[in-house]
């Protein structure tokens, strides 16, 4: 039996008397590339904030790896391992690239913040440890000549980039991604899918708002919504096809 990174029970959200999102339900599988397509309004990147804990639904709740989202905290939702992205990237702009990539690797110390206060030996260890861990992400993922700017200087696909990279340096079981193509030329859009597959390849759930179609093509299961209810899932071929998505979301 397959298993679901994230089950979606019976969400409902609403702002102002406004429904966003209406009874849903439905599936991430795990190890797998799921996309969310849907016009702008149609409630995907409230769903993700639902999802991510920065909004708790009217109604309904959501499992990761079987475990009920309702009760944890976004710091808690991240240490389970579900992180994501934002449409706008979210980085530390005063830092340098191995700055906020250190950032990243720290999530994966194993030294206690009184230890690197007080500068004892295991502390600096685990210092070089992730500078190390920091410049090796940089040298596998084209970041090496930006690596002592400051973030906030970068191109928008540097920074777009950067912050992925340093998200992954955490280690996620699940990544979600909202509109991370925003603003990326084609080259860069190809980049981007060509690391989400290799980051899928091993073993990384990758959960992804997009209204990019070509950059949708890299998942292998797809789920439509429409004003805040789900209209369509299958694959992409699938989805293409159905009447109604083709109707309210491609225009045909």
């Amino acid at each position: 039996m397959t298993q679901s990174a994230i089950e979606i029970l019976d969400i409902s959200h609403n702002f102002g008397g406004i429904q966003v999102l209406s009874a849903l339900n439905f599936k991430v599988t795990d190890g797998a590339i799921v996309g969310l397509l849907g016009p702008n309004g149609s409630g995907k990147s409230t769903l993700f904030n639902v999802l991510s804990g920065f909004i708790k639904p009217a109604k309904g709740d959501a499992l990761l790896f079987g475990r009920p989202l309702n009760a944890l905290s976004v710091e808690q939702r991240c240490a389970h391992g579900m992180l994501r992205t934002f449409q706008t990237p979210k980085l530390f702009e005063n830092m340098t690239v191995l700055e906020n990539l250190m950032a990243g690797a720290y999530s994966q110390s194993t030294g206690g913040l009184l230890a690197g206060m007080f500068a004892i030996p295991s502390a600096r260890n685990e210092m070089i440890r992730m500078r190390n861990m920091a410049e090796a992400l940089a040298s596998r993922f084209g970041l090496t000549a930006v690596l002592h700017e400051k973030a906030g200087k970068l191109t928008g696909g540097q920074r777009r980039l950067l912050e992925i990279v340093r998200v992954y340096a955490t280690a996620p079981k699940v990544l979600m991604l909202d509109e991370p193509s925003t603003g990326l030329s084609a080259e860069e859009i190809v980049q981007l899918m060509n690391l989400l597959k290799l980051f899928n390849s091993e073993g990384m759930t990758i959960f992804l708002v997009s209204h990019d179609m070509h950059l949708m093509s890299i998942a292998s299961e797809v789920h439509v919504l429409y004003f805040g209810e789900l209209i369509a899932s299958g694959s992409m071929e699938e989805v293409k096809r159905n009447a109604l998505v083709r109707e309210v979301y491609l225009g045909a």
